[in-house]
């Protein structure tokens, strides 16, 4: 190890990804240099152009800023690497890689040709040959770097200004520590670059080396656990690798050339879907985590549990692969949990605490929905992300479900098998997919300012829906709140669904009035606790109805919310 690269009194700026090359099949690195950080923009760049904070997600909280024209620069080595890291999540990549001029590696938000955010996560090659000698060749520690970054992306966190938040970082060190159990690392390994590169003290947007380590160790014993290695997953080695291999990865995508303080666009997502997903294996019972209000969340690796080991496997396989094949295209992810024991908790409650606890769906868009069927308690619940609920508010799935429950449960428990009657389970979850794939669930503008803008344009113009550029489309802003569940002029009572929804004033950062409706269980999902009056955040959230006037009130249905800085 080279001891000016890193010391206990002075320990390396690392963001939270890292790529690697694949060598020979084992994981290689390229050479080494120096970089250096740079001062964070000023925050009136940051309010007109959010999505160009390139700094949420650094190991440290250190500020990064890009050369963009680099960008576009970059070879091949990172994305297969990333590749190779996918195989093993079961779900479709939401982001792209690129190398540029960065002090290391991050998770970003940046603007495309068209001004839309994307989520790109960039890299320094140079920086991972630093890692691999500052943690004595241990080929594993860049691969966790970014898998923790992967799983920014994976979960949809609100990437915000001025620097990341402790649990967010948390929680993707645990799916850090997870990932790298299903690829074999042992546990000294997928912890090697923390323990290795980051201080123990607590920083303001990053957890200290403890608690990172914990997180690290946390999702690792899950994975073991989940995959079958009970009491064995405390010796810090891997029992079980993946039970099945993993899919293959899909073909590096071709970059578009980036343009000055721009981003590149996603590339196309993956065709492939999970290798669980391509063939009917026989039946076998799944194990899920029981719920935890005080555990880390964990991004979930698949789209159906079946805890008695009854569903058909050709039918289930089918499903699951029209579940990844939504949320590649749509970004839609529809759980189907089949339980043994609810845990004291109702079906309902069991739904929210699992969508939380696994992380369904992108947690910045309320993309996720999961469905509980207990048949030895008779009950069955639906918990449905922000976004979904807005669609799917009139269904009532759980009644659905429940008649599964009388009915077909008693031909699965008669045969220990379910066979057709799987297919009726898994229509619930597949009406949820169909009706969520004509709306658009990307985020389609950077600020308030400019979607209300583009609302003015059309004013008068009788645009349709279909036509319309601004009709529920999804866009950030950032801003001050104001009051919580004010009673003016501009609050829509009807909006409030009874006492389901609560409004939100907010002042926003290019001056206009945002009145935000949240959902309460929603309210609860988010990492940073419920929204306080005074306190600054970014948002996320779907149009609602805008007004041409700027003096009035622009009414949102909110998604998601991070503390900015």
């Amino acid at each position: 190890m080279n001891p000016s690269f890193h010391s206990p009194t002075k320990p390396l700026a690392l963001a939270c990804a890292a790529l690697l090359g694949l060598a020979g099949g084992a994981p290689a690195l390229a050479q080494s240099s120096n970089s250096a950080n740079s001062a964070p923009p000023a925050r009136a760049r940051l309010a007109a152009e959010p999505a160009a904070t390139l700094q949420a997600c650094s190991y440290d909280g250190s500020p990064v800023s890009f050369s963009p024209p680099d960008l576009s620069k970059g070879g091949s080595s990172g994305r297969e690497v990333v590749a190779e890291i996918m195989k093993y999540t079961g779900l479709p990549a939401n982001f792209v890689v690129v190398e540029g001029q960065v002090p290391n590696a991050a998770a970003i938000i940046m603007l495309d040709d068209r001004k839309v955010p994307r989520r790109v996560i960039a890299y320094n090659s140079s920086f991972m040959g630093e890692v691999i000698r500052a943690t004595r060749a241990n080929n594993w520690a860049p691969v966790s770097i970014m898998a923790h970054e992967i799983g920014h992306h994976l979960s949809g966190h609100t990437i915000v200004p001025g620097g990341s938040q402790p649990p967010i970082e948390l929680e993707s060190d645990k799916f850090s520590g997870f990932v790298l159990y299903k690829m074999g690392a042992p546990l000294k390994d997928a912890q090697n670059a923390i323990a290795t590169l980051v201080p123990e003290q607590d920083g303001a947007t990053h957890p200290g080396r403890r608690k990172r380590l914990s997180a690290i160790a946390d999702g690792w014993t899950q994975a073991c656990e989940l995959q079958g290695g009970g009491a064995q997953c405390q010796g810090g080695k891997p029992v079980k690798v993946a039970v099945a291999a993993p899919a293959p990865a899909p073909a590096a995508a071709p970059q578009r050339p980036v343009k000055t303080a721009q981003a590149p666009a996603p590339a196309p997502a993956p065709t492939a879907a999970p290798s669980a997903a391509l063939g009917a294996a026989p039946a076998q019972a799944d194990t899920l985590p029981g719920p935890d209000p005080q555990a880390l969340p964990s991004k979930g690796t698949q789209f159906i549990y079946d805890e008695f080991g009854v569903l058909d496997p050709t039918i289930r396989a089918r499903f699951e692969r029209q579940m990844f094949e939504h949320a590649r295209d749509k970004g839609v992810e529809i759980v189907t949990l089949l339980v043994k024991d609810l845990h004291g908790l109702s079906a309902e409650q069991y739904a929210w605490a699992m969508l939380r606890q696994l992380r369904v769906g992108k947690l910045d868009v309320g993309n996720g929905a999961v469905l509980v069927v207990a048949p030895q308690q008779g009950q069955a619940g639906v918990a449905l992300g922000a976004g979904v609920q807005l669609e799917m508010a009139h269904q009532d799935k759980a009644r659905q479900l429940k008649s599964w429950i009388d009915v077909g449960w008693k031909e699965c428990q008669r045969k220990n098998a379910c066979g057709n009657w799987t297919e009726n389970l898994l229509g619930a979850a597949d009406h949820v997919r169909r009706d969520t794939r004509h709306w658009d669930w990307t985020v389609s503008y950077p600020s308030l300012s400019d979607i209300q803008q583009a609302a003015a344009a059309e004013g008068g113009k009788n645009v349709a829906p279909q036509q319309s550029k601004v009709w529920r489309r999804i866009t950030r802003l950032s801003g001050t709140v104001e009051a919580l569940d004010p009673r003016n002029k501009w609050v829509i009572d009807a909006k409030l669904d009874g006492d389901k929804r609560h409004a939100v004033q907010v002042r926003t950062d290019d001056g206009l009035t945002a009145m935000l409706y949240v959902d309460r269980q929603v309210e609860a999902l988010q990492p940073g606790g419920a929204l306080q009056p005074g306190k600054r955040y970014a948002f996320i959230a779907r149009e609602s109805g805008l007004s041409h006037n700027p003096n009035d009130a622009q009414t949102l249905d909110l998604l998601s919310f991070a503390l900015a800085q």
